[in-house]
């Protein structure tokens, strides 16, 4: 459904410090996140990509610091890596969706199950027997009916085939809100976000722009690294071979 209209600001990380046991993964983190963002958070394994959005979500609580939705009218869809398992496995596909729209009529429920690849008897499947793609399909379809303008998608693409990849790109490059992903597959994340914040050292860099401007800008920062390394290898040689030169005139001093 549209996006309802929501303040400017969606959500809002503050001075924000967490840490697992010795391992910290946020340190004074900052991040406004404004109407319109469609934000990719990238970063390795384990530097607590899933973790923000938990945080975000209010689903964990921070060391120190803040982090949390904005406070005018903002509507927010969670979709965890195992949202699957949430599923009623006794239900049927098609009843699954009739329990969450009632009013519905059973073309517009088929309707938008074919566009999660649920088709013909597909829809009279019981969800225990679904294999684990199809379940992340019909979670993915159940959080999309609610009305909301901020979408945070916890590896959405997990289990997901082709075409059900490209529905779900479709579906949120048509969408009006926000959105908040996390993903290892940086094709999809170059097709739908438009900034990407990097979690580095404890902190989010924002580079407002899509995938290809970021890997464009860390190609530059790596240069220059390379640079700077560089530079600062050939003035220790120069530098070593000037208090060599200053010791040999020191010697040649002495012995006269």
């Amino acid at each position: 459904p549209p996006a309802p209209r929501s303040g400017r600001l969606i959500a809002e990380i503050k001075d924000l410090s967490h840490s697992y046991g010795e391992q910290i993964l946020f340190l004074g983190a900052n991040l406004e996140i404004e109407r319109g963002d469609r934000i990719a958070f990238v970063g390795p394994n384990g530097a607590g990509k899933s973790t923000l959005l938990r945080l975000v979500m209010g689903i964990e609580t921070p060391d120190e610091g803040s982090a949390g939705l904005g406070e005018h009218n903002v509507i927010a869809s969670y979709f965890e890596q195992n949202q699957a398992e949430a599923l009623d496995l006794s239900k049927t596909v098609i009843d699954t969706m009739f329990e969450a729209v009632p009013d519905w009529t059973q073309t517009q429920v088929r309707s938008l199950l074919g566009s999660f690849c649920f088709s013909n008897d597909a829809v009279f499947k019981e969800v225990g027997k679904l294999s684990g793609g199809e379940k992340a399909r019909l979670a993915l379809a159940l959080m999309l009916l609610s009305p909301c303008n901020l979408l945070v998608l916890d590896e959405p693409t997990n289990h997901l085939d082709i075409p059900a990849k490209e529905m779900l790109e479709g579906a949120l490059r048509d969408y009006e809100g926000a959105a908040l992903v996390v993903s290892h597959d940086r094709y999809f994340i170059s097709r739908v976000a438009n900034k990407i914040v990097e979690i580095r050292d404890g902190e989010l860099v924002v580079y407002r722009g899509d995938y290809a401007y970021y890997r464009e800008k860390k190609a530059e920062e790596s240069a220059a690294t390379q640079a700077a390394l560089e530079a600062a290898e050939q003035e220790a040689k120069r530098k070593a071979k000037r208090d060599k030169q200053k010791a040999k005139e020191a010697a040649r001093k002495s012995a006269a």
